[in-house]
């Protein structure tokens, strides 16, 4: 909960509840098995209902699950997010996802997803598909992976290294658009915090070659009050727009 401002008109008060019901179970044999549930309560409500069936051949989810390049991205800034990291974001996905499969081993880590579709007649998300490859060694990752919107034939891309080691991270992404008319667009975007004690700083900045865009970028901060409590806040610039935000984050 707290204030925003997004560059147009006053700023406002903004707040959302959250609550995780999460059940899980295994069998005699060592499959786990569980489903979750979302109620929010706020600008974004939702439900997001999964279910899982999970092994040493890896897990299977089916539900309200994201595509697979969705596991790209930047660190959002502030209690919110001023949503800096949207505009390069958006370039990376295409299509939808219903079920994902998801293994990983010796640091090397693979996310399927695909769109089988909810209706027994023609769902527009039939056949969308996504994959992701991701690598981590030492302090050091990478991510990469595509996805197709199988009614458009769009895709979309990007590629994530990131650092995290000694109080530092730093996460970079590039991500393209190839649509099946029309022509590419691609951007990028840097994240670099540092924390110390209680205390985290972070810094981004996004730019794309998508017509109208401009440059994104800001500075927010986390202050861990501790049992759960922090304060958090960011101020930057999005789309030529003045954005902040202050407030606190609550997890029980």
């Amino acid at each position: 909960a707290g204030l925003k401002s997004t560059g147009a008109g006053d700023a406002f008060l903004h707040y959302e509840i959250d609550i995780d019901i999460k059940a899980a179970g295994e069998t005699d044999s060592g499959l786990s098995f569980g489903a979750s549930l979302d109620i929010d309560e706020g600008a974004t409500a939702g439900r997001d209902p999964e279910i899982f069936v999970s092994g040493a051949f890896g897990t299977v989810t089916l539900g309200e699950v994201d595509i697979a390049t969705d596991g790209l991205g930047l660190p959002d800034l502030g209690f919110d997010g001023i949503g800096m990291d949207d505009d390069v974001e958006a370039l990376r996905n295409a299509g939808a996802a219903d079920v994902t499969y998801a293994h990983s081993i010796a640091g090397i880590s693979l996310t399927l997803s695909y769109g089988v579709g909810g209706t027994t007649g023609v769902d527009a998300n039939e056949g969308d598909f996504g994959i992701l490859l991701g690598y981590k060694f030492d302090a050091f990752s990478i991510e990469a992976g595509v996805a197709r919107d199988d009614a458009t034939g769009n895709r979309g891309m990007g590629v994530e290294l990131g650092y995290s080691a000694n109080g530092i991270s730093a996460t970079a992404l590039w991500a393209q658009q190839d649509p099946a008319a029309g022509a590419e667009t691609s951007g990028y975007g840097l994240n670099i915090g540092y924390t110390i004690d209680a205390l985290t700083v972070s810094a981004s900045y996004g730019d794309t070659d998508v017509a109208g865009d401009a440059e994104d970028y800001g500075i927010g901060f986390s202050y861990n009050l501790g049992g759960g409590l922090r304060v958090v806040g960011a101020v930057g610039s999005v789309d030529n727009a003045d954005v902040w935000d202050l407030g606190l984050t609550m997890s029980f």
